[in-house]
């Protein structure tokens, strides 16, 4: 078949009918069996071919308009109507295209909108009627409908409508089926718009009503009824008067009379009686479905209709066809006669687009000529319907609602109106009677209304009797002004109430008419909120004074009859505050309130009615609260009163006074409580004030803790627990303070940065604290604190929820206070989400101290700081234990009992440290807080590396704001920076040491701190070779708090643990970890133990020495121990030392820890940093300078350390030059760490000029110590500080004679040497001379010391160690190990004959334990029992574990010491320090390994004699005289006098140790002296200049008390409000500089009595009065005696007209010259008693001291005598220092020109003296 018959065929089967033999039953058969659609017969169409569908058709009711309209009836509301013809103007045919066949046509007629209706006959109820017709739609402004109308009701239903695409210009075949229960009409409706074209044309053919279509019979139709004029019709023949027409209440049995103005619309069957005013302008309200909105409206799909949520739902909405420039749509409402009270319009509205424009609701009211706006929306609101309510109240009159859309020449959008509801808008119906007790029977419309609706201006009867006569006293709608009431004029508001018409001033606030008329003529009263006033000031309004409502010989039945106060109220806008009510009995105040509201009430007037209730003369107080923003407004009207009696006279006055009361007499005894205790509320009962406030109840009845915070507190009912803030009665009204609040009180708007519902109960109800950013300004601060707790448990933490919602919020800390110490502990910043969050803070054992939350404000109202469900969790302190610990705990040091897992984990969990101290972690080698560096933990090559930090992080509202260790923002932690430069994806990680296959019961704590919005992920992996396992992973945020977790570890291999940190998509969202530590179960595999320094060349050095550079080699134990071993420096030139960095660093390292650092550079002339270098004096020089970095913060710290220095001489000291200026600033320390302790030695701050200073530090007898120089930024942004120039000096252990050790209890070899002594007598010679193991003998008596050579059965009696019961199996002796290739050939000892102490494995399972324990307890010591043996670990890679512990009397087991793996092939030593708090024995536990080759040796176990003592065991040491004091380190003995008098004169400087700094002593109370005074405890009153000057001249010296001892400057004043000293040019210079009493410009002319002692002379100079001293004494008051001197002279007047004075200085000196002859000879024959001078290496803080300088030469005087070793000078006649004064460089002084009271004959030489004979050496 070719492809042309297939089509034909094709063509065929679609277009003609089909015949099979039979037709369904759906079809009808045709003359010749064709099928056809049976709504295809009688249609006027040939569909069979045959015309037989066409044929029997006589009981369709049909109609083809040739001989007229048929049984059709048309009717038209303008005239114009359907026109039967043949021929219009654009349509020359019918549907059939015969050209003078008849049909139906519509046209517009004169310009104006034209309807027109064809009506069916009355059809039967059915459910199988069916019409067809043809129509034509040639007109560009029409519409055709049909519609169904209820015979009975007159409800008219769409159920067709032309679709707005239909083709226009051909005609239209139509099918509609008709389903319904009552009888009905089919209408065809033809509209025309008013701007339709003349050629425009509608037109209907050959309609046909199917078989089910039947028709009513005539008869049956009632006829239209007939009625009086001006009455309405129903359809049932009723009559009602036209003024219940459209009332809202159907009056005809079907509804008729309310069918054209339903209360609730859907446009469903219709428009309802809305229509367009002013249809046909191009610019219409038209009623439609989704799919008629034009596509041009719209970029986005158009809007389903609301009823339905469907594409076939009907609304109403702009149609647009015009470019008018002005385009304006007004929809207009059916007409209401009336409504209630209570009556309101809700609607749903859609207005969306970019152009879419405003639309106004207006209300207009017949006879009156302006309308009232209702509602109005303005621009695009979004995709989505929204729900209005507007309110219409009572209207008397016929009213109209009309939506008008205007918009500009530009419309692009969809605005649309639907679901259209009236609610409680009919009068109540008249009644036969009424309630009589609770209603009125209305007099006209007898109706019933409530007796509370009388008198309250509101016609709610309809008729107005309700309102009939009413006391107009009583009532006030504020038409003609205020009535009876009256604006506050006393001062307790901050503004009036105003008057107004219409809407107020402000958009989207306040009401749009008043309550009484409900249009905009009305009045009411109302506040304004926007500028001048401020948030919570306040409005009132005072009523009239009513009379009690209750009196004695009243009516009872007038008492019955409530006294009412009724009023409405309009509380509408975004930031809406509060309205009250209040009822008061005096004239001033507030009295109590009645009723209170809060926020947002929605765009409506609300009613309030309150029962007042008063024995006493009252008045009503109406009172509006300001909200935080000018959307705020509160509107009131129609106030009236109901039987209620208006009172004449006035409220009387409070009275203030307070009466007097006498108390009875206390019939409780007094309280003998001693002080320091508290006095319990049960009698006789006394807790100590330790006890007070800390979370346990001590007093029998509690009292102990009644004035305390509580230990939870939800703030419900506004109870703050204890929780104190500032005292409201003292701050203004508008200040930013906590204070309990409900979210019921929150008010539109507020709730996104306020929570609604509290954390509590989750409701509105709730109560928390907050802190309400509607007050106070930018920055300002307020705290909520807690009373003073006196103590608290070691697992004390504060757990609280908080909420933080707001563009601007602010911040929230919580702060610990120590008196006027405050530090934080938490914090939070910024928008935290609209939730509520957790935050927690360890607060662990803390003493006398409070929490503080503080809020600080942000930068504006937007985001108010809330909490709630603050608790105190397990903060009482531990009790004593009632019983021993049980093995399973820890027995602290102070008797407490803490579980075993408590141990080590940087928690002081015992209250005395002893959990956490070093010894006792021992065992817990691989713990790491991260404050200096990394531990053994490593970067792994990632993205990016983790950092160490401290305090808060960079990022803004994010990480913790201290550290978890010390809880103090000083402190370090490891974090993940996630903000710039790090991407989101982008990962860092770091490894932890290998550990052990041989781990066992392994764990790992740590602490995390997950906080921040979109934080990344933390992952913990196991890393074994080179595979990662995952063992935890954390996303997202995990509460702003540091958290414990804790994992477990095994595997088969040798593993790691891998932190690995991964960016999220928030740059806020740091991850931070701290405090890592890992349970004594985890063992460090052994490779992880071995040397990891590089192999020299073959042959070139023995195993384990490294190569020096010229060849030589040296010991490990020779480097960094200031010896140059090699020769060549190489020993010792990377530990830090001695450095003028030309050539780099030296050994000095950088921490981790740091956010900058000491940065090597060169001079700078245009930097912060110095110009030049120290070393070369010039700008290419080097040295190491604090940097400065963009983001540097005032207090960033920066560190350089040397390695481990591992011993230092007596005389050590560490020269360095610094410089430090106005230019380059900061702060440089000087810090010496040890193992268990760090300290500082030196420091300076502040402008040093510009020029390099040179400092001096003695580091004396030191072991195992780091030099560290810290540098802290002073200010921000800052730096430039810098070090140069530093070096060692006579440090090397042997420099200086004789020997003295680092500790007095090291052991002197015979060679020498010091070492420590727990390596004495350990069978291990580390004297050169091998002194140190000579006389050992006694070594092995100490009970478990063995050296087993003995008899195999003996040794556990000999040794007193004893096997363990519950062990795998035992240790046994022997003299050589059983399995070859496993074990030792030989013993320790010398020659190898004795025995050793073995496991024996290969009888053994692996993992088999075998315990050995000491019979006999040692004492309880930490840190200072040494226990010392061999072990020999060497066989198979599959080797156990050999560990040591100790074991208290519970049976605790505390690891100190472990090894694993296969160590070398010989016996190696171990030195373990044992510890524990209480009497403990020593265990040995062997665990055998995976094969037979791993057994494990013992031998020459050995104890320390401090193991046995329990304590230091101290030689004999040095012995000095009585009178003498003994310098701590270097073994000297000097004058007990010359002990801490200022000046330095042990070689070590011991003597200037440990010195008081302040004298004791309180000040006296100070209110009766004048300025310049001070106050003795006798009332008298000294001038102030003697104050703190060293001699006490009030009775009891207390001028002295508090003063600081400080060194200062002859002349210069100590002073007690400032850190150093006042100069001498700062005295009586009339400005006061020492507070408080202002001695330096006290007495400036004018002596003092008794101000200069010891016989000394006054004068008054220029800087106040100055004493001249007599020979042998010195100081500002001539008050302290001179230390011997070679010579001494009288004092010498300054002034040389005083010629009396030169006359007694003449005959001085010839007394001197006698005194210095005998003086000579005196020590030419005998040693001079003078104070030697072990000042040549003393501290120095001089510029100019020459760092060239060597030790001092002796320069003696002649007649000196040999030994002499006088003060040395730096040529400029510095004065001796003595107590109190420090000695500081001073101007050249002459003979003939020294100051008075300056006297010392050392120095008193002509300026250019410099000869060796005018020298002399520092004292």
């Amino acid at each position: 078949m070719t492809g042309s018959q297939w089509l034909l065929l094709a063509f065929s089967l679609l277009f003609t009918p089909v015949s099979d033999g039979a037709c369904l039953p759906q079809e009808f058969t045709c003359s010749q069996g064709l099928c056809v659609p049976e709504d295809c017969v009688c249609d006027f169409t040939d569909n069979c071919g045959d015309g037989s569908d066409e044929k029997v058709c006589s009981r369709f009711k049909r109609c083809d308009f040739e001989e007229g309209f048929c049984d059709l009836i048309q009717s038209s509301d303008d005239g114009a109507g359907w026109t039967r013809t043949a021929e219009v103007q654009g349509l020359k045919h019918d549907h059939n295209n015969n050209t003078s066949a008849h049909f139906l046509s519509l046209v517009p007629v004169r310009e104006n909108r034209t309807t027109a209706d064809l009506k069916s006959p009355v059809f039967q109820p059915t459910q199988t009627c069916q019409m067809i017709f043809y129509h034509y739609n040639g007109a560009q402004h029409g519409d055709l409908q049909v519609l169904v109308q209820t015979h009975t009701q007159g409800l008219s239903t769409e159920v067709w409508k032309l679709p707005t695409h239909h083709q226009v210009d051909m005609w239209s075949r139509t099918v509609i089926r008709f389903s319904s229960n009552d009888t009905f009409q089919v209408v065809i409706r033809g509209q025309l718009s008013a701007d339709s074209e003349a050629s425009e044309v509608l037109a209907i053919d050959d309609l046909s009503f199917s078989l089910g279509c039947l028709t009513v019979p005539e008869s049956s139709v009632p006829p239209p009824p007939v009625c009086p004029p001006s009455w309405f019709a129903c359809g049932s023949g009723e009559c009602i008067e036209e003024s219940k027409v459209c009332d809202f209440t159907p009056h005809c049995p079907h509804g008729e009379d309310e069918a054209n103005c339903p209360s609730k619309c859907d446009f469903e069957g219709g428009s309802c009686g809305w229509y367009e005013l002013t249809l046909g302008d191009g610019f219409d309200w038209v009623r439609g479905s989704s799919a008629e909105v034009p596509p041009d409206y719209h970029g986005h799909p158009p809007p389903l209709d609301h009823s339905n949520n469907s594409t076939d739902g009907h609304f109403m909405f702009i149609k647009k066809n015009s470019s008018s420039l002005y385009p304006r749509a007004v929809l207009r409402g059916p007409w209401f006669k009336e409504s209630a009270s209570g009556c309101t319009m809700t609607f749903w509205h859609y207005n969306s687009g970019i152009s879419v424009g405003a639309a106004d609701m207006y209300l207009r009211i017949n006879g009156v000529p302006n309308n009232t706006v209702l509602w109005r929306t303005l621009y695009n609101q979004g995709h989505r319907w929204h729900q209005v309510t507007v309110q219409l109240g009572r209207i008397t009159q016929p009213f109209q609602i009309a939506l008008a859309k205007i918009s500009l020449a530009v419309f692009d959008g969809v605005s649309a109106l639907d679901d259209v509801t009236f609610k409680n808008c009919s009068m109540p119906p008249a009644v036969a009677e009424c309630p009589a007790h609770t209603h009125f029977h209305c007099t006209r419309s007898k109706a019933c209304v409530e007796h509370l609706q009388l008198c309250d201006l509101v016609d709610d009867c309809g008729d107005g009797s309700d309102e009939e006569g009413c006391s107009p006293e009583l009532q006030c709608n504020f038409e003609h002004g205020l009535c009876s009431w009256k604006q506050e004029q006393s001062g307790g508001d901050v503004f009036d109430w105003t008057r107004i018409q219409g809407p107020t001033p402000t958009i989207n606030t306040g009401p749009w008419k008043d309550h009484t008329l409900g249009t905009s003529y009305g009045h009411y009263l109302y506040i304004e909120s926007s500028f001048p006033q401020e948030f919570k000031d306040t409005a009132v309004l005072l009523s009239r004074i009513f009379q009690p409502t209750h009196q004695r010989g009243k009516d009872p039945s007038r008492s019955r009859q409530h006294c009412l106060f009724r009023f409405h109220y309009h509380m509408f806008g975004s930031h809406v505050f509060c309205l009250a009510v209040y009822l008061r009995t005096t004239a001033t105040g507030r009295g109590h309130m009645l009723w209170v509201g809060y926020g947002d009430q929605g765009n409506l007037w609300h009613r309030k009615t309150l029962y007042l209730t008063s024995a006493r003369p009252f008045q009503i107080i109406i009172e509006g609260t300001v909200g935080d923003d000018f959307n705020g407004d509160i509107a009131i009207d129609d106030l009236s009163f109901l039987n209620c009696d208006p009172y004449e006279g006035q409220l009387p006055t409070p009275n203030t006074t307070t009466p007097t009361v006498t108390p009875p007499a206390s019939t409780a005894p007094p309280h003998s409580c001693p002080d320091g205790e508290f006095v319990c509320g049960a009698h006789g009962e006394c807790v100590a004030n330790s006890k007070v406030c800390d979370f346990r109840p001590d007093c029998s009845d509690g009292s102990d803790e009644f004035n305390c915070v509580n230990e939870q507190c939800d703030f419900e009912d506004g109870d703050t627990c204890g929780w104190t803030s500032v005292d409201t009665t003292l701050v203004p009204i508008h200040t930013f303070r906590w204070s309990p609040e409900q979210g019921e009180s929150i008010h539109d708007g507020e709730q996104y940065h306020r929570p609604i519902n509290d954390h509590t109960l989750g409701s509105p109800e709730g109560w928390y604290m907050c802190a309400d950013s509607s007050n106070g300004g930018y920055g300002q601060t307020t705290d909520l604190q807690t009373p003073v707790i006196s103590s608290t448990g070691p697992q004390c933490t504060l757990g609280f929820w908080y909420h933080m919602s707001g563009f601007t919020v602010g911040s929230l800390q919580v702060l610990l206070k120590n008196g006027n110490v405050t530090r934080e502990v938490w914090s939070q910043t910024g928008n935290q989400g609209n939730k509520w969050r957790r935050g927690e803070v360890f607060l662990g054992l803390s003493n006398t101290f409070q929490v503080v939350f503080r809020v600080k404000r942000g930068i504006s109202y937007m985001g108010d700081v809330v909490i709630d469900d603050v608790s105190f969790l397990h903060c009482s302190p531990p009790l004593p234990p009632e019983r021993p610990c049980t093995p399973e705990q820890y027995a602290c040091a102070n008797g407490h009992c803490i579980p075993q897992d408590n141990l080590c984990d940087f928690i002081n969990h015992c209250g005395d440290d002893s959990d956490e101290d070093p010894y006792i972690c021992k065992g817990f080698g691989m713990r790491c807080s991260f404050e200096f560096d990394l531990c053994s933990w490593r970067q792994e090559e990632d993205d990016f590396d983790w950092l160490i930090k401290a305090g808060g992080t960079p990022t803004f509202g994010t990480g913790p704001s201290s550290d978890h260790t010390l809880r103090d923002p000083s402190g370090h932690y490891l974090y993940l920076k996630s903000s710039f430069p790090q991407a989101a994806g982008d990962m860092a990680r770091i490894s932890g040491p290998l550990l052990s296959r041989r781990s066992s019961e392994c764990k790992m704590r740590f602490y995390l701190h997950m906080s921040g919005d979109a934080i990344g992920t933390l992952s913990v992996f196991r890393k074994s070779e080179g595979r990662l396992h995952l063992l935890l992973n954390l996303t997202g945020d995990q509460g702003n708090y540091w958290q414990r977790k804790e994992i477990q570890l095994s595997h088969i291999g040798d593993f790691q643990v891998v932190f690995e940190g991964k960016v999220g998509r928030n740059p806020k969202g740091d991850i931070c970890l701290d405090d890592i530590t890992f349970s004594p179960g985890c063992l460090l595999a052994f490779s992880a133990e071995e040397d990891n320094t590089p192999a020299p060349p073959a042959g070139s050095c023995p195993s384990g020495f490294p190569l020096c550079e010229n060849g030589r080699c040296f010991a490990p134990g020779q480097s960094c121990d200031f010896t140059d071993d090699c020769g060549d420096g190489t020993d010792e030139k990377d530990c830090g030392t001695s450095c003028s960095f030309e050539s780099g660093r030296c050994g000095w390292k950088s921490s981790l820890a740091d956010n900058f650092e000491w940065t090597l550079g060169t001079g700078s002339v245009r930097s912060i940093r110095p110009s030049y270098d120290h070393t070369l004096m010039e700008e290419h020089g080097h040295f190491v300078y604090l940097e400065a970095t963009p983001v540097g913060l005032r207090g960033d710290k920066a560190h350089i350390r040397s390695s481990v220095w591992k011993e230092s001489s007596a005389i050590c000291k560490l020269s360095f030059w610094y410089y430090i200026s106005h230019k380059a600033s900061g702060t440089i320390r000087l810090l010496i760490k040890t193992e268990n302790d760090l300290w500082e030695v030196w420091n300076k701050t502040g402008n040093h000029g510009n020029e390099w200073n040179r400092a001096e530090v003695p580091l004396r007898k030191l072991r195992n110590f780091e030099v560290i120089f810290e540098g802290i930024r002073s200010m921000d942004v800052s730096g430039g500080a810098a070090l140069d120039d530093l070096e060692f000096i006579d440090c090397a252990p042997g420099a200086v004679e004789p020997v003295s050790c680092p500790a007095v209890t090291d052991f002197v070899c015979h060679s020498g040497p010091c070492i420590e002594s727990h390596l004495v007598c350990d069978n291990k010679a580390d004297c050169a001379d091998g002194s140190d193991e000579r006389d050992c003998g006694h070594i092995f008596g100490v009970p478990g010391a063995c050296n087993f050579n003995m008899n195999q059965t003996q040794w556990e009696d000999s040794c007193q160690l004893s096997q363990d019961a519950d062990d795998d199996f035992d240790w046994r002796i022997d003299r050589q190990s059983e399995t070859p290739g496993t074990g030792p050939p030989a013993d320790h000892s010398p020659g190898g004959g004795g025995n050793f102490l073995y496991i024996h494995s290969a009888t053994q399972r692996e993992g088999d334990v075998a315990k050995m324990t000491t019979r006999t307890p040692f004492p309880a010591s930490v840190g200072l029992c040494h226990l010392r043996f061999w072990f020999y670990m060497h066989g198979s890679d599959r080797m156990g574990t050999l560990k040591v512990y100790t074991v208290g009397p519970s049976g605790t087991s505390l690891l100190m010491w472990a090894a694993t793996g296969n160590h070398a092939n010989q016996w190696t030593y171990a030195n373990v320090i044992l510890s524990n708090p209480a009497p403990f024995k020593v265990t040995f536990q062997a665990e055998a390994g995976g094969d037979v080759w791993t057994d494990i040796a013992l031998d020459d176990i050995s104890y320390t004699a401090q193991c046995v003592e329990g304590g230091l065991v101290t030689p004999q040491p040095l012995t000095c005289a009585v009178d003498q004091y003994r310098c701590l380190y270097s073994s000297h003995c000097i004058p007990e006098t010359w002990r801490c008098d200022g000046e330095p004169d042990c070689a070590d400087r011991s003597d200037e140790e440990f010195c008081p700094t302040m004298v004791p002593g309180t000040l006296p109370p100070q209110d009766q002296c004048p300025d310049g005074h001070y106050q003795c405890l006798n009332d008298l009153c000294l001038p102030s200049i003697l104050r703190c000057d060293g001699v006490p001249d009030c009775p009891d010296g207390e001028d002295e008390y508090s003063c600081p001892l400080l060194q200062c400057e002859l002349g210069e004043l100590v002073c007690e409000g400032s850190p150093g000293c006042i100069p001498l040019q700062r005295r009586c210079d009339r400005s006061a500089d020492c507070l408080p009493f202002h001695s330096d410009e006290s007495s400036c002319h004018d002596c003092p009595p008794l101000y200069c002692l010891n016989h000394g002379s006054c004068l008054v100079q220029r800087h106040g009065p100055v004493c001249m001293c007599f020979p042998g004494w010195t100081g500002n008051r001539c008050h302290v005696r001179e230390k011997p001197a070679l010579s001494t002279s009288s004092p010498k007047p300054e002034d040389t007209q005083l010629v009396s004075v030169y006359v007694g200085i003449g005959i001085g000196l010839l007394i001197l010259v006698a005194g210095v002859a005998v003086c000579v000879l005196a020590f030419c024959t005998k040693k001079c008693r003078i104070k030697p001078n072990h000042m040549d290496y003393g501290m120095m803080d001089d510029p100019a001291f020459d760092c060239r300088a060597e030790p001092p030469s002796l320069h003696e005087r002649p007649g000196c005598c040999p030994g002499l070793n006088p003060s040395r000078s730096d040529g400029r006649g510095l004065s001796i220092s003595v107590y109190p004064w420090r000695r500081e460089a001073e101007q050249a002084s002459t003979w003939k020109d020294a100051k008075l009271s300056f006297a010392n004959p050392f120095y008193n030489y002509p300026p250019d003296a410099s000869s060796a004979d005018y020298r002399s050496s520092e004292a």
